[in-house]
């Protein structure tokens, strides 16, 4: 058997372990039931490179449709109820994202505060959860190590892709492994016409343990490092002009510029605006490309506060890339403390 053969045989083999071990889960439309083994022959990349026995590890796909949602929570209640948990993370300043739960939202979510358990510092505003605090509340909300989690927000901007993908993120990093965003969010949600309600739904108390993935984070001294050692490719989700250096940042304390080196990858340009849904999988290998991102080598994403670095990350992980870092104090947090000849600016 020429090697060409055996690798086609171990990445369909590969395929059907994961669709078995999700039993029969129907990944989202909007892209490849298994991104890593398509995009291995679409890039000619080694399949090591390309997709990991992650998702096998994992055994819930990073994106899953509306309509796959839908089906479980009216066809199979019972089982929705024992094995799966919708969350509503829906978070914006200004807006409380508890009222805009009350008002509608998907039928058995429950709704996540994302500033539950955080401490905010100026250099990180958005900071991660204390542990002890976070697994309690975790709990409260009827949430156990077991469950399949499904993650949504109704962020208009990133059609669903930003609160939902930071608390996608950040349950990994916290250990949990079983958990999937919706594709599209609450826009796609109601664009496909499925049903919203009032209702709070009722589940018995969780039983939560952290389990810390730190090789899923970096902070300042590990970004100061990299630019020097060059091991990892640092990539920025902020809007081109505020990478650049163009628009002058809110808070005066923080450089405007961003890391020597880093490439930029707006959020916006990895998400189908039209149709509320993350791109194709062949769409986003190009954009990751046209920004010269080598999804071989090591990447680490990042943004303004450490929100849509989280989506970054994500879609590196759709197109098999899974385990990306975030350096969630972000460019917040480098802005203030980098030195004037550690901060770039473009023309």
């Amino acid at each position: 058997m020429s090697r060409l053969t055996q690798s086609f045989v171990i990445r369909v083999l590969g395929l059907v372990l994961i669709l078995n071990e999700t039993d029969s889960l129907q990944w989202s439309n909007s892209t490849s039931v298994c991104y890593g083994y398509f995009s291995a022959f679409l890039t000619n990349e080694s399949f090591e490179n390309v997709c990991t026995v992650q998702r096998q590890v994992r055994g819930v796909p990073s994106l899953v449709a509306v309509e796959w949602l839908y089906e479980q929570i009216s066809k199979y209640p019972n089982k929705t109820k024992d094995h799966l948990r919708v969350v509503d993370a829906t978070w914006n300043a200004g807006l409380s994202g508890d009222k805009l739960y009350e008002h509608e939202h998907i039928p058995s979510s429950v709704f996540f505060n994302m500033t539950q358990c955080v401490q905010s510092t100026p250099y990180i505003p958005r900071n991660l959860p204390e542990i002890g605090c976070f697994s309690d509340y975790v709990q409260s909300l009827g949430i156990s190590n077991d469950h399949h989690l499904v993650v949504y927000d109704r962020s208009v901007d990133y059609s669903g892709f930003y609160s939902a993908a930071r608390l996608w993120w950040l349950f990994r990093l916290y250990g949990h492994e079983r958990i999937s965003v919706l594709d599209g969010g609450l826009l796609r949600w109601k664009l496909k016409g499925l049903p919203v309600t009032t209702e709070r739904p009722s589940y018995p108390r969780g039983r939560f343990e952290v389990k810390m993935k730190k090789e899923l984070m970096r902070i300042y001294d590990d970004v100061v490092a990299n630019l020097h050692n060059g091991t990892e490719q640092l990539v920025d989700a902020r809007e081109e002009d505020c990478f650049a250096g163009r628009e002058p940042q809110k808070n005066t304390n923080v450089k405007a510029g961003h890391v020597p080196g880093a490439k930029n990858i707006p959020l916006e340009s990895l998400i189908d605006m039209k149709h509320c849904a993350m791109k194709s999988q062949e769409e986003l290998l190009n954009v990751f490309k046209a920004a010269q991102v080598d999804l071989s080598k090591p990447v680490v994403s990042m943004c303004q506060t450490g929100m849509t670095a989280c989506g970054l990350a994500l879609a590196a992980d759709v197109v098999g890339k899974p385990n990306v870092p975030v350096y969630y104090g972000s460019w917040t947090d480098y802005g203030q403390r980098a030195a004037e000849h550690e901060v770039e600016k473009d023309d």
